[in-house]
């Protein structure tokens, strides 16, 4: 009897792998043993080749799109009612639809604003004197006679400080939570309206007013002169002139600045109006769920972001940018 070669054929047979069939019967994979068999049926085979790809196929297909939805970083928008028993009221922010009063425009004022107001033409002759009342007349004559006249400097900023309408003289009668409040609890400010004034706007270190519930006597009571009396006669409307009279108001937090003509509301003379609001906070995510960003806002003007403040911002570095100049209700730049 041959050992050596018993050994060499045993240590062969060790070495050399088993068939595929003998592989494909012992596998719990589904498909294998029906495609790799010892009959040889080749329809059988082939129909289980083709299930078998058709399946590998559409489970990569699904694997691929479940891995693409996980990478959109995918969340779910959650909205949720809070009744708080202790809130900071609003900033409230309101103009007098006339910029500028009459009373207050001088000689100076029409020589260098004139055409700007619709008042005069670009020959300093007054526009339209069929359709001004016989008592305008007389003073815009008096007003517009440049004979002699020896111009002085014009500052617009002044101008409008100077004829917008004073706080002390439109507020007859004003109470936040039934306690009273005066013309000091309210903070100038320019709008495309002009002179304008906010209440609770937390600037000069002022703590801001909060309130505990709504309702009548819980907030905001203000009446109002309009002093339509005062009102700029108006032949043809102008970005600085307007046919209407009465308050546009505009209620908005203390970080974003008021935009008072794009989302204020007209308040007409000689009615009571009622306002409520509900306070709504959005927090959108930072990336990779979403594109914005939780660092403070890249601008000179404004430290929070919001849309009116980028708008605004915008608005004034192309300005600035291009004609090296800003309108009067335009941020400026604080040296220190």
């Amino acid at each position: 009897m041959d050992l050596k070669a018993d050994s060499e054929e045993m240590v062969d047979s060790f070495k050399r792998p088993p068939a595929i069939e003998v592989f494909a019967s012992r596998s719990t994979l589904h498909g294998i043993s029906h495609m790799f068999t010892y009959e040889r049926i080749c329809i059988k085979r082939c129909l289980w080749i083709l299930f078998f790809l058709g399946s590998l196929g559409f489970l990569v297909l699904v694997c691929v799109d479940r891995v693409q939805f996980y990478l959109q970083y995918p969340h779910v928008t959650k909205l949720d009612e809070i009744a708080t028993p202790l809130m900071i009221f609003p900033a409230v922010t309101f103009c007098n639809l006339n910029t500028f009063r009459f009373g207050r425009v001088t000689r100076n004022d029409l020589y260098h604003a004139g055409e700007l107001l619709a008042l005069l033409n670009g020959r300093y002759e007054i526009r339209d004197t069929h359709l001004v009342e016989e008592s305008v007349l007389e003073t815009l004559k008096i007003k517009s006679d440049f004979l002699n006249f020896k111009p002085r400097p014009f500052n617009m900023r002044e101008f409008y400080d100077r004829t917008g309408h004073d706080i002390k003289d439109m507020l007859l009668s004003c109470y936040y939570r039934g306690v009273e409040c005066s013309a000091e609890d309210f903070t100038v400010i320019f709008t495309r309206y002009g002179k304008c004034y906010t209440f609770n706007s937390g600037q000069d270190n002022r703590p801001l007013l909060v309130t505990m519930k709504g309702g009548m006597g819980n907030g905001l009571e203000l009446m109002l002169d309009i002093q339509q009396d005062e009102y700029l006669p108006v032949w043809g409307e102008t970005d600085e002139t307007s046919f209407e009279a009465g308050i546009k108001v505009q209620i908005h937090t203390q970080d974003e600045p008021p935009f008072i003509d794009q989302l204020g509301f007209g308040v007409a003379p000689g009615f009571q109006t009622f306002v409520s609001c509900q306070e709504q906070r959005l927090t959108y995510l930072p990336p990779p769920w979403g594109d914005c960003k939780s660092t403070p806002m890249d601008s000179d003007f404004f430290s929070s972001y919001s849309l009116t403040a980028c708008r605004i911002d915008c608005e004034t570095r192309y300005l600035v940018e291009n004609c090296n100049c800003r309108m009067v209700h335009m941020p400026a730049l604080e040296l220190t």
